[in-house]
């Protein structure tokens, strides 16, 4: 039995499917980057904007999976003191006006770090509703998909697209919430496309799962939005194109809530 406390399972999935705009819309920010405040303002303003679901990044100091931008995000925050407990006072602060699904993305030594089981009960606590690790791989994540299903969160995985299909199985069976199907080969980052093999990976995973898939990376503009929805993809996660909107306006939260909103409505325009 799980412990007590909110039972967000399948939370982010129903919000997905439910969401008006499709594929519907999973934007990341750096969590402490430039500020909480305004971290916790685009928290707020994402929520207004009903998007489906909220990836906020743990700043870590080596982000392999990560492009120049969220990397040099990460550094800002790290740099100006942001911590993980300070990350969770914020969460805190939010946690009992707050609808939209959360989801901590984070690299697999902060989790160490902080305790397997410690990490996944206080995110229970504070209402998160999914954890990615993009470096915690499928043959060593069974100990803390456990961990997550305990507490009642879903642990969302990645899918390359040099994934074969006995690995691709093997994710999508152990992932929950969403697939995090990966766009491109490399790091994050803003792309004029996709990987030419997207469609026949996405054909491979829907073979093997009904969960919803999202697809990252690279994802940033209005015509992204509509070759993923004609391939029939549920979500789409952005990130390095906030990050860069927040990057040149880091002293002026009211002229950043302005550009995310307005970029936000651009890509569904």
């Amino acid at each position: 039995m799980a412990p007590e406390g909110l039972n967000f399972k399948n939370k982010i999935q129903q919000s997905i499917l439910e969401n008006n705009q499709q594929p519907a819309l999973i934007p990341f920010i750096t969590a402490g980057f430039p500020n909480l405040e305004i971290t916790k303002e685009l928290l707020y303003k994402f929520q207004e904007k009903n998007v489906a679901a909220i990836e906020l990044g743990i700043p870590f100091s080596d982000p392999l999976a990560d492009g120049p931008v969220i990397q040099g995000a990460s550094k800002y925050a790290i740099d100006n003191g942001i911590t993980l407990n300070k990350i969770f006072e914020l969460l805190e602060n939010i946690k009992h006006n707050f609808n939209t699904p959360i989801i901590l993305f984070t690299y697999f030594n902060i989790i160490l770090n902080y305790g397997l089981e410690d990490f996944v009960k206080k995110a229970n606590e504070l209402n998160i509703s999914g954890i990615i690790s993009p470096d915690l791989p499928i043959e060593e994540a069974q100990n803390f998909k456990q961990l997550c299903e305990k507490y009642n969160i879903d642990f969302i995985m990645l899918v390359a697209p040099t994934s074969d299909e006995e690995r691709i199985k093997k994710i999508v069976t152990t992932s929950s919430g969403f697939i995090y199907m990966v766009s491109s080969t490399g790091v994050t980052g803003v792309r004029e496309g996709f990987s030419g093999v997207l469609g026949d990976v996405l054909k491979e995973v829907k073979k093997h799962t009904n969960t919803p898939v999202a697809v990252g990376f690279g994802v940033s503009k209005p015509e992204h939005i509509k070759e993923l929805k004609n391939l029939g993809v549920q979500g789409a996660i952005i990130g390095s194109a906030f990050i860069k909107i927040i990057d040149g306006h880091k002293d002026n939260k009211s002229k950043i809530l302005s550009l995310v909103s307005d970029f936000i409505d651009s890509l569904y325009a």
